[in-house]
């Protein structure tokens, strides 16, 4: 009995696949002015490439979104309390737009990080 490779068709690019899995590169002197582990920047930075290059609709990135600001800390109780009542009450993930502004200028001020997709509002 011979078994065959399973095929699975990414909507991407080859080297988008190749940039989401490297993660997106963070200065070492960005690093060092953090001083977080390894693993967070790691986990930062793959989440930025995952932003940039997957085709993603706007829930999806607001979700890397919120997942980018709960991994820097940017979020606090209150607002993932705000963020949790809209989805409950909306049914629908999302970010507003200066909850999203926040992310953008905390990404480009301590990572030096510029998203250049424009959020979809």
């Amino acid at each position: 009995m011979t078994q065959y490779p399973k095929i699975v068709h990414l909507d991407l690019l080859d080297t988008d696949y190749a940039k989401i899995a490297a993660g997106e590169r963070i200065s070492e002197e960005r690093q060092q002015r953090l001083a977080w582990g390894h693993t967070t920047f790691n986990r930062l930075s793959k989440q930025i490439a995952r932003y940039r290059y997957e085709n993603l609709d706007q829930q999806g990135r607001d979700d890397l979104l919120c997942n980018i600001a709960n991994t820097a800390g940017l979020f606090t109780d209150a607002d993932m309390e705000d963020i949790n009542d809209r989805l409950r009450r909306t049914g629908s993930f999302y970010l507003t737009t200066g909850e999203r502004q926040q992310v953008f200028n905390w990404l480009q001020d301590e990572l030096a990080v510029n998203l250049d997709i424009e959020p979809e509002i």
